[in-house]
């Protein structure tokens, strides 16, 4: 239990289930599960250039998700393949911070949640790719 009483065990578990949510999400092309991950004035962050491709700023959840679907809604499903693996979770209260792998090392992914009625949700967003050499 953390100072305030609450189950920092189960906000962990909650903030990796939100970030696995995003991951489906995406891989489904489910844009509109998208929803439930990010908070209305969320802003996004993906940095593309180690891949030869811009790097893009998003504010607003409508923007991010309009933005992925864009990018990735004429994939057919399923979409990229999210395997996210060493999660790290730091719970402070009513936020959070959380820093985890892409499976191949291929990027790393830390997201800023806040808690709400209705869940944790991600109010910041940066992924950034790497290229193995």
């Amino acid at each position: 239990m953390g100072d305030d009483g609450r189950d920092i065990a189960a906000d962990k578990l909650e903030i990796i289930e939100t970030l696995n949510r995003y991951c489906f999400a995406v891989d489904f092309l489910d844009f509109a599960a998208l929803e439930g991950v990010f908070a209305e004035g969320a802003s996004a962050t993906y940095v593309l250039e180690p891949l030869g491709l811009d790097d893009v700023a998003l504010e607003g959840r409508d923007a991010i998700i309009a933005w992925l679907s864009s990018v990735l809604g004429n994939l057919g499903a399923p979409g990229p393949k999210h395997a996210m693996t060493n999660h790290i979770v730091d719970v402070k209260g009513d936020s959070a911070k959380s820093r985890s792998y892409l499976n191949v090392g291929s990027g790393i992914y830390t997201v800023d949640y806040v808690r709400t009625p209705e869940g944790w949700r991600v109010v910041q967003f940066h992924m950034r790719n790497y290229v193995r050499k």
